[in-house]
């Protein structure tokens, strides 16, 4: 061998330490992409957090045989099979449609009721919380008329602009699209203060509608037990269903143990009621509306004053610590953490002193209204 091709040739050695540093190389490569310093990584977990039936139900989760089902959760966009349970283990089909928070799959023929399962691209699997019942395909082919056969209100205590919708899930069954009517009936006296329409709803999937909390004529009712009734437009024979829900236009402020305090005047021009509870107890807003003022004052410390929604009153918190307190402008909504309990300002003791003042509102020509009929009422029910 000639020396100039002993000089070329390469040992053993060297080549498993130059594959060795190349495997090395790209691993660090894809340590560095999946750490955000550049490259695409790995894609986020996919998280489920409920499957619902969407077409041909006869519940929530109950769902017939080539009906669909909607999973939910985040992460979901690389989805690519569903697994169903079948009586000789499990049967895969693709999802009808993938999105980040939602993904729908076609329930195939054979499959029984149990957990399902999604898969990723990656193989990733994820199992859904609740189960699905699978009931034989016929089980809806035969309908005549019209009846409901789901309904239910959430929350069970609702307030008006609360922080969640006054909402109505609702099934019913019919041979064709139906319109529905919705009504809102006072089970005090059994009057329809208002009424919402859908149209061309299909039956034997899961429907939701909002209610605004506002009557027929765009005021919120009078507080008290409600119900949502179901049926069809234009007086179609069959079964409505009703379900019942409890109505407030305030929640109590103070969140927790209590006991009142000096009053309106007290001898010394007080001009609101104090509520006394543990330090730290949180404040809510009693209604909604927009943040007027967050401001501090020598006597009334960490402070804010809420323009409430449909009122043209302002509702006022004092003695608040600095943190937790909305800024001033933005949104709140009755039963929303406002601030926490304290005693800053000039207080003996850890109390939320409240005042009520009439339309404009505070020191914009409006006056004092006596705070504590209305928050020992809101005690009540809150």
């Amino acid at each position: 061998m000639s020396p100039s091709a002993a000089r070329t040739r390469t040992s053993p050695t060297r080549t498993t330490s130059l594959v060795a540093f190349a495997t090395l190389a790209a691993l660090l490569c894809w340590v560095t992409a999946a750490s955000g310093d550049g490259g695409i990584g790995l894609p986020d977990p996919p998280k489920v957090k409920d499957i619902v039936c969407k077409d041909r139900c006869l519940d929530v989760r109950t769902v017939a045989e080539t009906g669909k089902v909607e999973v939910t959760g985040r992460a979901l966009d690389d989805i690519t099979e569903v697994r169903f349970p079948a009586t000789d283990g499990r049967v895969e089909v693709k999802p009808s449609s993938v999105e980040s928070g939602t993904v729908t799959a076609k329930v195939p023929t054979g499959a029984t009721s149990g957990t399902v399962v999604v898969v990723t691209r990656y193989g990733t699997k994820v199992k859904a919380p609740e189960k699905i019942k699978v009931k034989p395909k016929d089980s809806i082919d035969t309908v005549s008329g019209f009846a409901v056969r789901r309904a239910e209100a959430a929350p069970k205590v609702a307030y008006f602009d609360g922080k969640k919708d006054i909402e109505l899930d609702y099934l019913f069954e019919a041979d064709a699209p139906a319109d529905i009517r919705i009504d809102i009936v006072s089970k005090r006296n059994g009057k329809t203060v208002d009424s919402i329409i859908q149209k061309n709803r299909q039956p034997f999937s899961n429907q939701t509608v909002a209610w605004d909390g506002l009557g027929s004529k765009g005021k919120p009712p009078r507080n008290g037990k409600y119900k949502f009734k179901v049926s069809a437009l234009g007086g179609e024979s069959g079964k409505s269903d009703a379900t019942g829900f409890a109505y407030y236009d305030h929640i109590f402020p103070l969140r927790g143990k209590h006991g009142y305090g000096d009053g309106l005047g007290a001898g010394r021009g007080h001009q609101g009621q104090d509520v006394f509870a543990k330090c730290g107890t949180k404040i809510v807003a009693a209604r909604g509306g927009r943040v007027q003022v967050n401001a501090y004052q020598s006597a009334a410390g960490y402070y804010v004053v809420i323009d409430g929604k449909k009122t043209g009153q302002d509702y006022v918190y004092m003695h608040m610590e600095k943190r937790g307190r909305p800024k001033q402008g933005s949104r709140v909504r009755t039963g929303e953490v406002i601030g926490i309990e304290s005693d800053t300002g000039r207080a003996s003791g850890c109390h939320l002193h409240f005042e009520l003042w009439s339309p404009p509102g505070w020191y914009e020509g409006g006056h004092v209204l006596n705070p504590t009929g209305p928050l020992k009422k809101w005690d009540k029910w809150s």
